[in-house]
């Protein structure tokens, strides 16, 4: 237990105590631009009644599911073609192992200031390759039509090698019995993939999903290195929404309201992937294989 200790209080004083704090704020009127003064009442339900009805919040929401829905599919199909992939031991695919999550492990800010440049209409590398092959350049941050789209792509960069090393871990661990008879019967790749190797990871691959739209939704910095929100409010993400309202508006009272009804939604994501990881156990433990008779 006391190996224990340093965790424990660590993720109370990081998580548990500012909920509850935040909690407790979202039924008051507490507001930091009313100066030492102004005494806080308490409100009710009326700040979430104020945010459940504000179109500012549900833009914001609206803009984060279009940037992530998208996101999601496309780093599903990469990473889980990247795993495929890797998962063949060839002298080429073990270095490229390691080297392949470098993206990951770079600091959201330093990506964010990365595209930022990328991305410029004046000097960026991705215009200069466009003119290499004749096509016109764009301004890729500040056009209506492209700048989601430019976070879309930055996103996929940053974290397709995550869901591709939890698919190769998937892969790593699912029987080679059935794969192996497979082969001996004549089935192709594509069949094996289809009938055998897609049903045993489908369970992996729900949870991936729900871990990373959990991440997803926390999509802060390298949209407010690269954008700021703009132009107008089309990448004002969730969290950019809350920090612009908290802290340029100090209306802490409405902003914990906000703030708890996303940590309420995460809840309820987090709940159905540990749903589908106990499945993935009974499936795993019930179901019998081909090597079972």
């Amino acid at each position: 237990m006391l190996l224990l200790a340093p965790a424990v209080l660590l993720v109370l004083g990081l998580r548990v105590v500012p909920i509850v704090v935040a909690l407790g704020l979202s039924f008051t009127d507490a507001n930091l631009a009313g100066g030492d003064d102004t005494a806080v009442r308490g409100v009710g339900f009326r700040n979430y009644s104020t945010v459940l009805s504000s179109t500012d919040f549900w833009s914001a929401v609206s803009t984060t599911a279009w940037i992530i829905v998208p996101a999601l599919i496309l780093e599903m199909l990469l990473g889980l073609a990247i795993a495929l992939w890797l998962n063949q031991s060839t002298s080429f695919t073990k270095p490229f192992r390691a080297v392949s999550l470098v993206p990951y492990l770079l600091v959201p800010v330093v990506i964010g200031n990365f595209f930022r440049m990328f991305y410029s209409s004046e000097f960026g590398q991705l215009n200069y390759y466009f003119s290499l092959i004749g096509l016109p350049e764009q301004a890729w941050l500040t056009d209506p039509s492209t700048v989601r789209w430019a976070v879309v792509a930055l996103e996929v960069w940053h974290t397709t090698p995550f869901v591709a090393l939890l698919c190769l871990a998937g892969l790593a661990g699912l029987p080679k019995e059935p794969i192996e008879a497979a082969m001996v019967d004549g089935a192709g790749a594509w069949k094996r993939f289809r009938y055998i190797v897609l049903p045993e990871l489908w369970p992996i691959l729900m949870a991936v999903l729900v871990l990373r739209a959990m991440d997803a939704l926390q999509l802060f910095d390298e949209v407010y290195v690269l954008t700021g929100g703009g132009p107008g409010r089309l990448t004002s993400v969730i969290n950019l929404y809350l920090y612009q309202f908290g802290f340029r508006q100090f209306a802490i009272g409405q902003t914990s309201a906000a703030v708890i009804v996303v940590v309420m939604f995460l809840a309820v994501m987090s709940l159905i992937g540990l749903a589908f990881l106990r499945q993935r156990r009974r499936w795993t433990t019930e179901t019998p294989r081909a090597t079972d008779y």
